[in-house]
């Protein structure tokens, strides 16, 4: 064959290598286009990941956004009471009411849940508890009650009072029986089972 080519006339040869040298130039300009085609496609690819990308990045700070405006502990008024759910409140108020009776010297002798209240709009959770100890001490559990944070108020109070006669060899400080009543305002609405009554 390729004895041939070369005996062949002139004409032929340069014919033959035209073929050859076309041919050539079309499996190097396919390459080319290959490999133009390739490289376009992938920077597509890489623009197309790029813009989800971007896509995801905004939505994960619109969540971040979202999350901050509506968790709970965000932006917490000290003043109102939080909580999940109502027994917590009431569990935190008990545990309040306690660590406010030891610090004064009082006992704390009975507490349950009072009666849901809601007045302009706001819910309050309380409790009802009866307490005794010496008149200081009474006053200053009342005292601390009322002037802490979270805001509590006392709506009902009945005092009773033994070691006030003079009965012959009696001493020591009279002794006070507090029975109240006293609530908290909720920062959120919180699912009450009593559905709101009145006491």
């Amino acid at each position: 064959m390729l004895s041939a080519v070369l005996n062949a006339r002139p004409v032929v040869r340069r014919l033959i290598a035209l073929a050859i040298a076309a041919s050539t130039a079309c499996i190097a300009g396919w390459v080319a286009f290959t490999a133009f085609d390739s490289v376009a496609v992938a920077r597509a690819e890489i623009e197309e990941k790029r813009e989800i990308l971007g896509q995801l990045q905004a939505v994960a700070a619109l969540a971040k956004r979202l999350d901050s405006v509506s968790d709970p502990a965000a932006g917490t008024n000290p003043e109102f009471l939080t909580g999940e759910s109502e027994a917590v409140i009431r569990g935190g108020l008990q545990t309040r009411l306690n660590a406010i009776a030891a610090s004064n010297g009082v006992t704390v002798l009975s507490a349950g849940n009072a009666p849901a209240l809601s007045e302009a709009g706001v819910d309050f959770i309380g409790l009802r508890a009866n307490f005794s100890g010496p008149l200081e001490g009474v006053h200053g559990a009342i005292l601390a009650i009322e002037t802490s944070l979270p805001v509590l108020f006392i709506r009902e109070a009945t005092l009773r009072t033994t070691n006030v006669g003079p009965a012959a060899g009696r001493t020591g400080d009279s002794e006070l029986f507090a029975e109240i009543l006293f609530y908290g305002p909720l920062q959120t609405q919180v699912g009450s089972q009593s559905g709101g009554a009145r006491p």
